[in-house]
């Protein structure tokens, strides 16, 4: 090789080994990120989805949950929106919630036709949970739990 080309092939080998192309564990890092849709429940006034439809073990959802008027609920301000995680087996393998932000109804909340209101809530699962379907049983204070179904993957999904 011309002492020329030598500095240009190392150059381009670094950027290959950079970019995923190794074998080492730099490319199990590198896998396609999933393709699930993002997961939707409505039920009466309340829907629900999801960010995503796939995750790895140890990444974060996040769920959001909207109520359109007319509606009347109570929901704690400290924490409106509860999530409980379970897997194919009916195991409790998670729980999530956060406190209302500023500006957010929460408490007793009457909506009139024509108003919403928006509430979000991130689950991190945890890194030892095996690759499956999972549901996530949201709750907005009084009202009925909706199901919202995620996959978790081999990941971590992270592109190249």
């Amino acid at each position: 090789m011309s002492p020329r080309l030598a500095p240009a092939a190392l150059a381009a080998a670094c950027c290959l080994l950079a970019g995923c192309g190794d074998s080492g564990p730099a490319a199990a890092r590198c896998t396609p990120p999933p393709t699930a849709s993002p997961a939707v429940a409505t039920a009466g006034p309340l829907s629900a989805r999801t960010d995503r439809g796939a995750l790895a073990a140890g990444d974060t959802v996040k769920v959001s949950l909207d109520v359109a008027g007319p509606a009347t609920y109570s929901a704690p301000c400290d924490g409106p929106v509860q999530i409980v995680v379970v897997d194919s087996a009916d195991l409790h393998v998670g729980t999530a919630s956060a406190p209302a932000p500023k500006g957010t109804p929460c408490g007793a909340v009457t909506l009139a036709a024509g108003q919403t209101a928006h509430y979000e809530v991130l689950w991190t699962s945890d890194d030892t949970l095996p690759p499956g379907r999972y549901s996530l049983a949201a709750s907005l204070g009084d009202q009925p739990a909706i199901s919202l179904t995620v996959t978790i993957g081999a990941g971590p999904f992270t592109t190249c």
